[in-house]
């Protein structure tokens, strides 16, 4: 009997671990997020890019900081029909010491938008790019910080891309290694304004307090490829480099884009440029033409594109024929869209604008 009532108790007790497993399982299962949210901390170290002679002074500095995130890891089908994986956004805080007296320090805020290219394992790697403000500490003053040539506002305009590695010890808490080109710039508003480039290398961790559990890999639906034209108006003020002169800048954009990926399409575009000077200036120094080519993310409904170009139509204050434009570019409707645009001539950022217009 007492070994009957032993075997009996032990029954019970077992058919109760495997109640309460069962319900901890279906508790955890029911519990599944869908857009788990990760911390992460990171330290990051890197070189100051010596672009122009006017910059040597700072050349062998290192710029260093810290890094506090908070994403989300989005594991909703409609992300991964749309962009062809799953993709973490989230925000950063950031403060960069830049290792010199001359540049002070730097506290950034940034979005960003980051893609995987495969979300299931130990081992993820992942593509990453954002933009945001920035408070600037020791910007150029004629008297009391007359070297100061990279910036001459407390308000700036940080971007940056890269890549990442995570090695997950479990769901919930991974090392990171990130490696990425940061600039800091106040787009042209006020001179002087050559700007902060460094490539910069970052080790940190990152961890979730949420269940998630990553669906399996599937075939994605065949997509219709977009074939877009978009007519934009942008305008932008600045001084120029004598810090003198205001400038008010009005531009006429003709985007053409041909979709060749899920996120991808490649982009044609005509711009008509037109400066409007405080001092007068011969109307062909104020006019300048280009055609830009270059890539387009397609991001749900943002457009950040990337363009090279050459002057057609040079104006005066181009400091070379070439020129780049880096646009962020928000559709609103079917046919309404707004953005912001930097318009760059090598490492140098020339100017920032505003923009609308139509697409079809």
């Amino acid at each position: 009997m007492t070994r009957l009532r032993h075997t009996l108790y032990l029954s019970v007790l077992s058919i109760i671990c495997l109640l309460g497993q069962s319900k901890i399982s279906a508790y955890s299962q029911v519990n599944q997020s869908k857009s788990p949210v990760f911390y992460g901390f990171t330290f990051y170290y890197g070189k100051f890019e010596v672009h122009t002679k006017s910059l040597y002074p700072y050349n062998g500095t290192h710029p260093f900081g810290l890094e506090f995130e908070i994403s989300q890891f989005l594991l909703e089908e409609k992300i991964r029909e749309t962009f062809g994986t799953f993709i973490k956004w989230g925000v950063g805080l950031n403060y960069v010491n830049f290792d010199h007296e001359d540049l002070g320090f730097g506290i950034t805020s940034l979005g960003y938008i980051e893609p995987f290219f495969d979300p299931r394992g130990r081992w993820r790697f992942s593509i990453k790019a954002g933009a945001g403000f920035a408070y600037m500490s020791h910007p150029y003053d004629a008297i009391s910080n007359p070297k100061n040539l990279t910036y001459s506002t407390t308000l700036a305009f940080p971007l940056f891309g890269g890549g990442s590695a995570y090695y997950f010890i479990n769901k919930q808490l991974a090392l990171k290694a990130t490696a990425s080109f940061q600039h800091i710039s106040n787009g042209g508003i006020k001179q002087p304004n050559l700007g902060i480039n460094y490539p910069v290398i970052a080790l940190g961790l990152e961890f979730t307090n949420n269940n998630y559990s990553v669906p399996p890999k599937k075939l994605l639906r065949k997509i219709t490829k977009e074939k877009r034209f978009d007519l934009l108006l942008a305008y932008s003020a600045k001084e120029d480099t004598t810090n003198t002169n205001n400038i008010s800048i009005g531009t006429l954009v003709f985007n053409r884009s041909w979709q060749v990926s899920r996120i991808n399409a490649l982009t044609t575009t005509a711009m008509f440029e037109y400066q409007q000077q405080s001092t007068r200036v011969e109307g062909n120094e104020q006019m300048s033409l280009a055609p830009l080519f270059g890539n387009e993310f397609l991001l749900g409904r943002l457009r950040f594109g990337q363009q090279m170009g050459v002057y057609l139509v040079k104006g005066g204050n181009a400091p070379s024929y070439l020129l780049q434009n880096y646009y962020l570019r928000y559709i609103i409707n079917s046919r309404i869209m707004a953005g912001v645009n930097l318009k760059a001539h090598g490492r140098v950022a020339d100017y920032l604008s505003v923009q609308c217009g139509i697409t079809f």
